[in-house]
């Protein structure tokens, strides 16, 4: 339940957002409003474009497989700008999340994004379990 809220809640966020562009859009913003959004619309699709390049996703998951954690196939990105980027990875088959444990995934991700030219990732770590 508590999952489908985070996801419920970033939908919501997601189409404000959008609501919010076309109703910038449609008025007149002043130049600096203007330089802002333009300047952070191009700055979030400049590392969208990289995340695909560089195959970050991809990679993030392999290492934490190749250290015995079970991820989705899938990762999450909230990217508000270069310097505020947060990752979230969901763990199957892990009881309990420790604080070793969080570190040990911190460290993955934090060198691969390092290698790959990316600032770094606040790592939100969610436990999955399968029934």
């Amino acid at each position: 339940m508590h999952k489908r809220l985070k996801r419920g809640l970033f939908f919501i966020m997601i189409v404000l957002i959008v609501l919010l562009a076309i109703y910038l859009k449609n008025q007149m913003p002043s130049t600096v409003q203007i330089t802002q959004y333009n300047s952070s619309q191009t700055n979030a699709e400049d590392i969208a474009q990289k995340l695909q390049s560089t195959q970050l996703t991809k990679k993030i998951i392999m290492a934490l497989r190749a250290e015995g954690y079970q991820p989705d196939s899938t990762i999450e990105y909230l990217i508000d700008s270069a310097d505020n980027q947060i990752i979230t990875i969901h763990l199957h088959d892990l009881e309990k999340l420790d604080s070793r444990t969080e570190s040990k995934i911190q460290k993955i991700v934090t060198g691969i994004a390092e290698k790959n030219n990316f600032n770094l990732f606040i790592v939100d770590i969610q436990l999955t379990n399968i029934d």
